[in-house]
């Protein structure tokens, strides 16, 4: 008995260490990629007249009917959202001083927009080589946007003695990528530069849409 109740307590201490990393500010430090669904957090909220809001550290074996729980899920990064055609413009100066539609309807926020200039800076901060850039010559870019969904998952503990799924919000995540074709007159050709600002590669969403509820724990 008393190696059980030890391991019992060194258990909860692992899943409570656990739980308050992930309790964080999902925007940041988001967990690999490489699992299809990813549970952040789980939270149990207990009703005013039963006790308060509390993180879970182990499953109760009766918490009260009406209980609720929350379960933070984010998922993997999905597809593509293609941006609009690729746009072509007949020198560096019109390309910068642009207003690009890069995207249009995306889900939950509308059309997205940006100029010729903070794409080129963007792709700038990582091949060096776009200083060397002909400011005559031509130049194409295309845009394009990959998503994770992140779902408030709602249970409540209900008189059959069981959480009950009840239903989600879902807000999305959305990480851009850039391509650029320009003249490199260092080297005198055409190159193109490609950078994918994903959760893959370290960047934090761009965008996000949020659900109406996103993050309220209390509604």
């Amino acid at each position: 008995m008393k190696l059980l109740k030890k391991l019992s307590i060194m258990a909860f201490l692992f899943v409570f260490s656990l739980s308050n990393a992930l309790a964080e500010s999902v925007d940041k430090n988001l967990p690999s990629a490489k699992d299809d669904r990813i549970i952040l957090k789980s939270q149990i909220i207990i009703p005013p007249q039963l006790g308060s809001y509390r993180e879970i550290g182990v499953e109760y074996v009766d918490p009260g009917y009406g209980t609720v729980k929350i379960e933070d899920v984010l998922t993997n990064e999905v597809g593509y959202i293609d941006g609009t055609p690729r746009k072509s413009f007949t020198n560096f100066e019109t390309f910068k001083y642009a207003s690009i539609l890069i995207i249009k309807a995306v889900p939950g926020l509308g059309d997205i927009y940006r100029r010729g200039e903070e794409i080129y800076n963007a792709l700038k901060a990582i091949y060096t080589d776009l200083s060397n850039i002909d400011p005559y010559k031509r130049v194409e870019v295309e845009t394009k946007y990959t998503y994770r969904d992140f779902y408030h998952d709602l249970y409540v503990w209900d008189y059959s003695k069981i959480w009950k799924y009840i239903g989600y919000s879902l807000s999305r995540y959305y990480y851009k990528i850039y391509g650029m074709w320009y003249f490199d007159s260092k080297i005198g050709e055409f190159r193109y530069n490609v950078e994918y600002y994903t959760h893959q590669n370290g960047y934090p969403p761009e965008v996000i849409a949020k659900a109406p509820n996103y993050m309220k724990y209390n509604v």
